[in-house]
């Protein structure tokens, strides 16, 4: 009764203020939007979830388009709907997915749309989406559909027909859109089906154990045709996600929060997780994402001791700074690496094993290091394999952040097994310049070191880099006097994110600094990078082609993890697998790496999950 008292008498107090309060009285003050800023290294090649196929790009198109699920922000690899109310039926007689799409799902307000208002997202958006994917030529993203959706690639195949292609003055090819390629999406595929304005059929053409997971990726993403006919969406983005683009400028990123975006809250947060706090509320947890466009790392370091940034990675000038020695020597993890200046100012440390592979890809194209070279072609890449001391080069430029790469499969993942490891990518010296002996190349020893030549003719290999930061050229160096104890020439060629890309994706380098973030938690992710019909312009960078590889791949793809007798067989494709890979050497395996990132004192986020791009709509820097 006491409570129920008082209660009534602040009810009262309350009807008596605001019945005293004028008529004019001034609005409460909104809150200031809270806003988060990172750093960047450069501009994303794209924003377009249809070509975004790096983790730069990715991360930012995921701010803004979403896919029919997505991964749970708590518990690995678990996916959760997203545009779906519920998890797809499967009919496996029938090889048929059904998708039942949220009635609440809009797209941003957009000049694309009557009004400038967003309108709802339907059925028809969903195969629209899946089609566009399929009709680009330059996506490099078909890779996740190829040869699974029924009629999808003979779809593509006739769409690609209908593009016009071009040539600008810097060498760089485009493909444009004519109207016929536009009259095309009027075409059945006889895979997709939009039963109603909330249902979609997707029918397969065999078992894809990785189709939920893959259509997470931004190649999954739903987007809408009116954007697509009305801009170039490489820099515009129009999307049903939790922001919307405000800027794409040289020096900065910005994005705000999406006042289209439905009624999403923050749910099923385990206790220990220090986001708990934030239970229940509507996503994204911060109003404003800013990314500044910082070239040198040591800049973005700077900002982060300053506490203008709320995370920031370490590169090995860093690391040496930051992390105790003896602490790492030992085997200690989280805040127990820190030196213990830096625990004072509130720092902490996470560090994970990423399902990352760093390699060097042979353009398989190229006259000398390729397929055309034969036998000569074979020992060349081999004897670079052979020469490369990968534990000095993680201890010397890594931190000793990774371990050699062996296999093309991660520890951790199916697959990865004693009976992968490739022989060939093995530190031997001598057993490098015995191959290119062997396979009739002259190689001396001189006074200024060892030549390998053909014919009278140095041999040179030039490897294009992704970056030219003076970490990379140190790379460089260091690979320079790597490949001079078996007598090759090494030429590194630096280059900007954007122009490597470019140059991988049409093929015109003789080879590639490479690296693969997997995507799936499947062996396929990684095995897909070497099968023929993903050649340039898609993933498989090196244009490697071998019918026994293809053969033992498409048997290898369309076995489940989670059912013994198929994991079983996996294992043993896997192996053979790798013994093709063993003869014909590809690429040169670096490390697998190991993520170490700092974090301000009150930064909330979900664990690091390395097959998810939209966990920022659930940070949050309580200061």
């Amino acid at each position: 009764m006491k409570t129920a008292r008082w209660t009534m008498t602040a009810c009262l107090l309350l009807l008596s203020v605001q019945a005293s309060r004028p008529a004019t009285a001034a609005p409460e003050p909104k809150p200031e939007p809270t806003q988060l800023t990172f750093s960047e290294y450069g501009l994303p090649r794209s924003v377009d979830p249809h070509r975004a196929g790096d983790v730069v790009s990715s991360r930012h198109v995921m701010h803004v388009y979403e896919t029919l699920l997505e991964y749970a922000p708590f518990g690995e690899c678990r996916l959760q709907p997203c545009l779906v109310e519920e998890f797809p039926t499967y009919d496996e007689e029938k090889l048929t997915y059904t998708f039942k799409l949220r009635d609440d799902v809009s797209f941003a307000d957009d000049e694309c749309f009557p009004e400038a208002r967003g309108r709802k997202m339907t059925a028809d958006d969903v195969v629209f989406s899946i089609k566009r994917l399929a009709a680009l030529p330059d996506s490099g993203g078909y890779w996740i559909l190829e040869g699974q959706i029924a009629g999808l690639d003979i779809f593509r195949y006739d769409a690609i027909k209908l593009t016009r292609r071009i040539e600008h003055k810097d060498g760089s090819t485009e493909s444009i859109a004519t109207p016929e390629w536009w009259q095309h999406f009027d075409e059945d595929v006889s895979g997709l089906k939009a039963v109603d304005s909330r249902t979609v059929q997707i029918k397969l053409n065999q078992p894809y154990p990785q189709f939920l997971h893959a259509i997470t990726l931004s190649y999954g993403a739903i987007l809408p045709i009116e954007a697509a006919k009305k801009y170039d969406l490489n820099t515009h983005m129009v999307g049903t996600g939790p922001y919307v683009m405000k800027s794409l400028a040289d020096d900065v990123i910005l994005y705000e929060r999406n006042p289209n975006y439905r009624a999403v809250r923050l749910r099923d947060v385990p206790e220990d997780e220090p986001l708990k706090r934030f239970e229940g509320a509507l996503l994204p947890l911060t109003d404003v994402l800013r990314y500044e466009i910082i070239p040198e790392s040591g800049d973005s370091f700077q900002l982060f001791l300053d506490k203008v940034l709320p995370i920031s990675g370490i590169d090995q000038e860093q690391f040496a700074m930051v992390i105790n020695e003896a602490a790492h020597k030992a085997g200690k993890h989280g805040d127990d690496l820190l030196n213990e200046k830096y625990r004072k100012q509130g720092i902490h440390l996470i560090d994970y094993i990423e399902p990352t592979v760093h390699y060097i890809s042979f353009n398989m194209n190229d006259a000398t290091f390729g397929s055309k070279a034969g036998d000569k072609g074979r020992a060349l890449r081999k004897a670079v394999a052979k020469c490369i001391n990968r534990a000095d080069y993680i201890n010397k430029h890594l931190n000793g952040r990774g371990e050699p790469g062996s296999q093309l499969v991660p520890p951790g993942v199916l697959g990865h097994s004693d009976e992968c490891v490739l022989q060939n990518q093995q530190f031997d010296l001598d057993g490098a310049r015995k191959l290119l002996k062997e396979a009739g190349f002259t190689v001396n020893e001189t006074d200024t070191g060892w030549s390998t030549s053909d014919a009278g003719k140095q041999i040179e290999l030039q490897v294009c880099f992704r970056s030219q930061k003076e970490t990379t050229m140190a790379y460089g160096e260091w690979l320079t006097e790597a490949l001079a104890q078996i007598g090759i020439s090494f030429k590194p060629k630096y280059m900007s994110f954007r122009d490597f890309l470019r140059t991988q994706d049409e093929g015109k380098g003789q080879a590639y600094d490479a690296g693969w973030v997997m995507d799936v938690p499947d062996a396929q992710n990684m095995l897909q990078l070497l099968y023929s019909p993903h050649k340039p312009p898609g993933i498989n960078s090196a244009g490697f082609a071998n019918p026994t590889y293809d053969k033992l791949y498409e048997e290898m793809s369309v076995l489940r993890d989670d059912v013994p007798e198929e994991a079983e067989r996996k294992r043993q494709l896997i192996v053979e697998m790798h013994k093709v890979l063993d003869d014909e050497t590809p690429w040169v395996l670096m490390e697998y790496r190991k993520i170490y990132s700092l974090g301000q004192e009150g930064f909330l986020s979900p664990p690091p999950n390395p097959f998810a791009y939209n966990f920022k709509k659930y940070a949050r820097w309580v200061k």
